[in-house]
C-alpha cells in the first residue's frame, strides 16, 4: 500500500470533506419496523455478497429467517447492545441496535473505512479512514458525528473500560520510532507515543493489560518493512510513556492475554534464528518478560486470535499458502488450532475447490464447545472437543466474512 502522509493543510482539509462532503451523516433507521428473529443466543454473521447481516441461532447452529440490510458487510465488533460494521464496498460504516435487529445510523466517510471499534456502553462508533487522516466518531443513538485528525490511521484497540482508544497508522515514515497515539474518549484528543526504534518498530496493534493506561504494544518489525519483531509494556499514564523491557519475538501482529500468557502469532518475511520457516506462535511470560520457544503455524499476515473452550487457542490468518496433503487429497488452509496444554496443533483440511482459505472472523460460542470461524467466504463451526466440524453447519449463501456474538 501506497504511503500517505499529509501535510496540516491536507488532514484539515480531508477533516472537513469526511464532516461535511459526500452526503455527510444519514439516520440509515426504516420507517417498517423489522420483525424480532426472537432468539435468545445471537451471533450476527456479516454477507459481503448479499448485503446482509445473517442472525444465527447460537444455540442450534440455526440460521434464521431474519437479517439485516447492510451495504458489502465485512468487519464487526459489539458492545453495549449495538454493532458497529464496516461497509467494504462503500465509503460508508453501519451501527446495528441488538435490540431490534435494525441498522440504525450509517456514516458517509470519504473513503474505505479500514478498521472500526466501539465503546463499552455502545453509545459511540469509531472508524479508522486511512486515506482520509481520520477517525470517524458517530453516535450510535442519533447520528451526530465529529472526526479526529490521525495520519494514516489504519487500526484501532479499544481498552477493556472504553476511556483510551489506541490508533495504529500505516505509514513506515510515521511508526518508525513513535507511530500510535493514545486517544481519550472522554475529551476526545489524541496524544502521539514516541520511543526509539527498538522500543517501536513499527508497531502494529497493542493488547491491553489490567488497567486503562498500560498496554502491549506489538511491534511488527521486519514483516511490515521494520528489523525486529517484538513485544514492549507502555504505560501511558503520566506526561511521557513508560517503555518496559523489549522481548523479541518471531512475528508479531495479533496477541491475546489470558492470565499472565501473552500468546503472539506473525510471520517474518526471512525468519530469525530460532524461528520456524512460517508463522510462528510464541507465549510471553508477562512477570519474567521471556518468550516461549515458537510453534510453527500457517503462515500469512495473523489478524485474528481467539481463546475457546478446552484450552483451544485459535488463532487465523489471511494471505496464506495454502498447503496441498496428498495423503487426503485436500488443502491445508490459513488456520491453525492450538492445545495450549500440550502444545498439540491441528491444522483443518478443505477441498480444494473452496479456492480461498482467509480467516476473516471467529467467535468462540459462550458456555458451548463450539467456535464459529468465517474462513473462505464460509462460516465453519468447530468442535473444540474434537478439533474437528460439527455435524450441524450453517450455511450462508453468499460471502461470510466476520460473526461476533451479541447475547451472553
Amino acid at each position: 500500500m501506497q504511503c500517505f502522509k499529509p501535510t496540516p493543510f491536507m488532514a484539515a482539509a480531508a477533516l472537513s470533506m469526511v464532516l461535511a462532503g459526500c452526503g455527510g451523516y444519514h439516520n440509515g433507521s426504516s420507517s417498517s419496523s423489522t420483525p424480532s428473529s426472537g432468539l435468545t443466543k445471537r451471533v450476527l454473521v456479516s454477507n459481503e455478497q448479499q448485503n446482509s447481516v445473517a442472525i444465527v441461532d447460537a444455540i442450534h447452529d440455526l440460521l434464521s429467517t431474519s437479517a439485516i440490510t447492510v451495504t458489502g458487510p465485512s468487519k464487526m465488533v459489539t458492545s453495549g447492545g449495538f454493532t458497529a460494521v464496516i461497509d467494504a464496498s462503500t465509503n460508508l460504516f453501519t451501527t446495528i441496535n441488538n435490540s431490534t435487529e435494525q441498522a440504525t445510523e450509517t456514516a458517509t466517510t470519504g473513503d474505505r473505512v479500514t478498521d472500526i471499534a466501539i465503546s463499552k456502553d455502545g453509545t459511540t462508533a469509531f472508524g479508522a479512514v486511512r486515506n482520509v487522516a481520520s477517525i470517524v466518531l458517530v453516535n450510535t443513538s442519533n447520528g451526530t458525528a465529529s472526526a479526529i485528525s490521525i495520519p494514516s490511521v489504519a487500526r484501532l484497540v479499544m481498552s477493556p473500560n472504553g476511556t483510551k482508544l489506541l490508533a495504529f497508522v500505516d505509514d513506515p515514515n510515521v511508526s518508525a520510532g513513535g507511530g500510535f497515539f493514545v486517544i481519550d474518549t472522554a475529551s476526545r484528543t489524541a496524544t502521539q507515543i514516541t520511543g526509539t526504534a527498538s522500543q517501536l518498530d513499527q508497531p502494529f496493534t497493542a493488547v491491553f493489560g489490567s488497567t486503562e493506561t498500560q498496554a502491549f504494544v506489538l511491534n511488527c518489525g521486519a514483516e511490515c518493512g521494520g528489523t525486529q519483531a517484538s513485544v514492549v509494556s507502555v504505560d501511558f499514564s503520566g506526561a511521557a510513556p513508560n517503555f518496559g523491557t523489549v522481548v523479541p519475538v518471531c512475528g508479531a501482529t495479533v496477541g491475546l492475554l489470558n492470565g499472565s500468557n501473552l500468546f503472539v502469532a506473525g510471520t517474518p518475511p526471512t525468519p530469525p534464528a530460532g524461528c520456524p520457516a512460517s508463522g510462528a506462535l510464541q507465549t510471553v511470560n508477562t512477570s519474567s518478560l521471556t518468550a516461549s520457544a515458537p510453534l510453527g503455524i500457517t503462515n500469512g499476515k495473523h489478524l485474528k486470535m481467539q481463546m475457546a473452550s478446552n484450552n483451544r487457542l485459535y488463532v487465523g490468518a489471511v494471505a496464506c499458502t495454502p498447503a496441498n496433503d496428498a495423503s487426503t487429497g485436500l488443502v491445508r488452509g490459513c488456520l491453525t488450532i492450538v492445545n495450549t496444554s500440550s502444545s498439540a496443533l491441528v491444522f483443518p483440511e478443505f477441498s480444494p475447490v473452496r479456492g480461498s482459505f482467509d480467516v476473516t472472523g471467529m467467535q468462540p460460542i459462550s458456555n458451548r464447545n463450539v467456535v464459529y470461524v468465517c474462513e473462505g467466504g464460509f462460516l465453519d463451526i468447530y468442535d473444540t472437543t474434537t478439533d474437528r466440524l460439527t455435524p450441524t453447519q450453517v450455511d450462508i449463501v453468499g460471502l461470510a466474512f466476520d460473526a461476533v456474538q451479541i447475547d451472553p
